[in-house]
């Protein structure tokens, strides 16, 4: 070899042995800390401790919803990888004997695998005497949702399951992630940030095989916040049982504070089916025809005759029609070519305007709507906060219709005719109200001021600190005279004194309230809403149960059970609300 090539191949030598001196220097000083902890993490793994959610209690301190602890079987997902596939079958085989059923899955990250959820303990603590036979088999114990009292409030409370692809790309950016658990309706979905917690964790090292060698670091979950709910659960569950077998949805609340009582619908479910996955099966039976999802009492429907009291507000206010006037009723009315019956045959005879309201007079409500059209019935029913939301801490709440003439034309491409005006005036044809409208409405007419409804009224956290109070709002006053709110009222209690809500009448509990009988395809729906005591009140309920067909009858009576169970238990009890802590 010459001299030259020998020098070239020296340089060449020398300045890779060069290079790879400058890329060491850099490895080991320059980005020695960053790949050390790269290493680090390569060589640890993460096993995740879900945080307990907090605990929600009714107004008196009951447990309405807590936590149970159940054990889950995991698999780490390095010992699929690295061990060897001899033994990495025998471990899953040994697995599936204990657990009664074939081990399959998919690898699809680093993280633990959940081989099987809410397993025996006895099978738990099997698990755990033969770890050394099950290396990188974790029996892990976490917190799940329990509803002790089953399905009682349960689209008032909601339930919770594994986020879904909608909810994390609505709340990734809040720092909820693939995996977690999250309120799927009711309180539980409303305030999930309060409750859900702080999951913690620990870091353990483990070797080539994925067997884990020792614990570097753990971290404590930080449990949700506690609920403190308006709900008198005593009285959700006497709610409960007076619309038991009927479908519907009832609101009891406290017209002088918004503070929500009680609220039942039904079909309802149980929160507890959802602690593990449904089958599907059991889903398209949850989900079926009756909707037992839907909640009844934010659900939309027409109002029938409890509506008539918006009629007469807007025709005493707007000079169509004088206290102590005077119609006639033979039964039926005419307009145009039209006849509009009467729920009464034969007819009430001569009765004055606030007797027709007692009587649920159609006549003369058919004659009111047609004096006032339907901007001024629209406008003084938005005024009563109908046709929006109520802004109640709740998902689901539908806002409603109020139509008005314009909104013919636009929906449909029609004028108003004077027929859709008398329909308005006893509450049917286009309008639409939900129970909750209906009991913040005659709330309204109770105590003379709007409010806004709310369902809890506290979260405090594990120190003692409020992280929310709720504070009673109100929003204004009836959209009437003195002398005609007083008017109004005393027709309310001739209705449950003398005329169609006196199955509503009891001893010992003076109430005032309107029946109502929506038209329906098929079977109608019945209405009953009232306010109690007459003076002072301290309760209003919204009855309404689906082709129930007559209010006086199926939606008086619930309410009936619900005032009586009242009078017996908590008349005379009523609490000023309380800003304090109280959980």
């Amino acid at each position: 070899m010459s001299i030259a090539k020998r020098n070239y191949l020296g340089i060449v030598f020398s300045l890779i042995f060069f290079l790879l001196i400058v890329r060491l220097v850099q490895l080991q000083l320059v980005d020695g800390d960053k790949y050390r902890k790269v290493a680090a993490e390569n060589a640890a793994r993460n096993i995740p401790a879900p945080a307990a959610r907090g605990v929600i209690y009714d107004r008196y301190g009951e447990v309405v919803v807590e936590n149970r602890p159940i054990f889950a079987v995991q698999v780490m997902p390095q010992l699929l990888t690295a061990a060897d596939p001899a033994k990495r079958q025998a471990i899953l085989d040994n697995l599936g004997v204990l657990l009664g059923e074939k081990i399959e899955f998919k690898i699809t990250s680093d993280k633990p695998i959940i081989i099987k959820d809410n397993i025996k303990p006895a099978i738990a603590f099997q698990i755990e005497e033969r770890r050394r036979e099950l290396e990188g088999v974790v029996v892990s114990v976490r917190p799940v949702r329990y509803y002790p009292h089953g399905n009682v409030a349960a689209h008032l409370l909601g339930y919770v399951g594994e986020i879904d692809s909608n909810d994390l790309a609505r709340l990734k950016e809040q720092g909820y992630r693939l995996g977690d658990w999250v309120g799927k309706d009711g309180v539980e979905k409303y305030y999930d940030r309060l409750i859900r917690g702080i999951d913690g964790g620990k870091k353990i090292e483990v070797d080539v095989y994925g067997t884990p060698t020792r614990l570097l670091e753990i971290a404590e979950p930080v449990p949700g916040a506690d609920v403190k709910l308006t709900i008198d659960l005593a009285l959700q569950q006497a709610a409960e049982k007076a619309l038991a077998g009927q479908s519907g949805g009832v609101v009891v609340l406290d017209p002088n504070s918004g503070e929500v009582l009680a609220m039942v619908s039904r079909p309802n479910y149980d929160p507890n089916l959802f602690l593990e996955k449904l089958d599907r099966n059991l889903w398209r039976q949850l989900s079926g025809g009756q909707h037992p999802f839907m909640n009844r009492a934010l659900a939309i429907y027409p109002p029938g005759s409890t509506f008539k009291v918006v009629t007469l507000t807007a025709a005493l206010q707007e000079g169509a029609v004088k206290p102590g006037e005077t119609f006639y009723c033979p039964g039926y009315y005419k307009v145009n070519r039209r006849i509009a019956r009467c729920w009464k045959e034969g007819g009430h005879g001569h009765l004055t305007v606030e007797e027709g309201l007692t009587q649920s007079c159609d006549v003369v409500f058919y004659e009111l709507g047609r004096r006032l059209g339907p901007d001024k019935l629209a406008a003084y029913a938005r005024r009563y906060g109908l046709g929006e939301r109520s802004g109640i801490d709740l998902p689901q709440e539908k806002k409603g219709l109020v139509p008005d003439a314009a909104w013919k034309k636009q929906v449909w491409g029609e004028q108003w005719y004077e027929g859709d005006s008398i329909n308005y005036g006893i509450g049917q044809g286009f309008v639409q109200v939900t129970p909750l409208q209906m009991a913040l409405l005659y709330g309204e007419l109770a105590t003379g001021k709007r409010v806004r409804p709310f369902t809890v009224a506290q979260v405090v956290n594990r120190h003692g600190e409020i992280l929310f109070q709720a504070k009673p709002e109100s929003l204004g006053t009836p959209p009437l005279a003195p002398s005609d709110l007083n008017l109004i009222r005393q027709a309310l209690v001739a209705v449950v004194d003398r005329a169609t809500g006196i199955a509503a009448k009891i001893p010992g509990l003076t109430a005032a309230g309107k029946t109502g009988t929506a038209e329906n395809p098929g079977l109608a729906h019945a209405w009953f809403v009232c306010y109690a005591p007459t003076v002072e009140p301290q309760v209003v309920i919204a009855s309404f149960v689906e082709h129930g067909q007559h209010g006086d009858r199926a939606a008086a009576n619930v309410a009936r059970a619900i005032l009586t169970w009242y009078r017996d238990h908590r008349l005379g009890t009523q609490e000023v609300f309380d800003n304090g802590p109280k959980i």
